[in-house]
């Protein structure tokens, strides 16, 4: 292949890779880089997901199957660790999945030092995924809620109104095959860059439909939060 070739290879993978490129994942990324730190830090659900290491470079990985990023096998539900082992606890888009959520922020505020942090990202409008364990979607007063023991430092979506139809397009390009031609899922994944990336086209969101109740952020695909052990 001649020069140009390549070039041209190159450009066009990287135009690829750029449509493919998760836009939840880099906002989610956005959200925790600010609370980087090299404290004890416990990951759950680190299957797959060495990246945060960069941002907790003193990070246990734990997970319910072995396998990259993961450093300790073991149930959220029973942790392997004495009360107040970790200053920070890592649970990204993770308590979907467990069917007792509840108990599971239980145990992580036990390992919690403290004043110790816990980080959190969870779904709202967002489709179903690794089914069949896909048990709950979270809106930012069912948050409050199962972190009322917590003082909540931060509580905010992770998409804006634009960002999070980009998201479920980009799901629907990765979650669906069509009979269509394949050019129709790359106009999928390319609407959804650009959707990402234009400011947002509403005035006012509202939480009901009479409009009487301001709520803009009643269409974002997830939730972030953090939140302090009391001590």
């Amino acid at each position: 292949m001649g020069q140009e070739g390549q070039v041209s290879h190159g450009f066009s993978k990287e135009i690829i890779m750029g449509l493919l490129s998760k836009i939840a994942r880099r906002k989610m990324d956005e959200k925790v880089a600010p609370y980087a730190s090299d404290k004890e830090t416990l990951e759950v659900g680190a299957y797959g997901r060495p990246s945060y290491g960069r941002y907790f470079p003193n990070k246990v990985g734990l997970d319910i199957r072995n396998g990259p990023g993961v450093d300790v096998v073991s149930s959220v539900y029973g942790l392997p660790f004495d009360d107040s082992s970790f200053d920070i606890v890592l649970c990204m888009v993770v308590l979907e999945h467990l069917e007792d959520p509840k108990k599971a922020i239980a145990e992580m505020l036990r390992v919690l030092r403290p004043g110790g942090k816990i980080l959190i990202s969870v779904p709202f409008l967002f489709p179903i995924h690794d089914s069949p364990n896909d048990f709950w979607r979270f809106t930012k007063y069912g948050l409050r809620v199962l972190f009322k023991d917590w003082n909540i430092v931060e509580l905010s979506a992770e998409t804006n109104f634009n960002e999070t139809f980009a998201v479920l397009l980009q799901r629907v390009g990765y979650q669906t095959k069509f009979y269509a031609n394949p050019i129709f899922k790359v106009c999928i994944f390319s609407l959804a860059w650009i959707l990402a990336r234009i400011p947002t086209m509403t005035k006012n969101i509202y939480g009901n439909i009479e409009k009487s109740v301001l709520e803009p952020e009643a269409f974002t695909s997830s939730f972030f939060l953090v939140a302090c052990k009391k001590k």
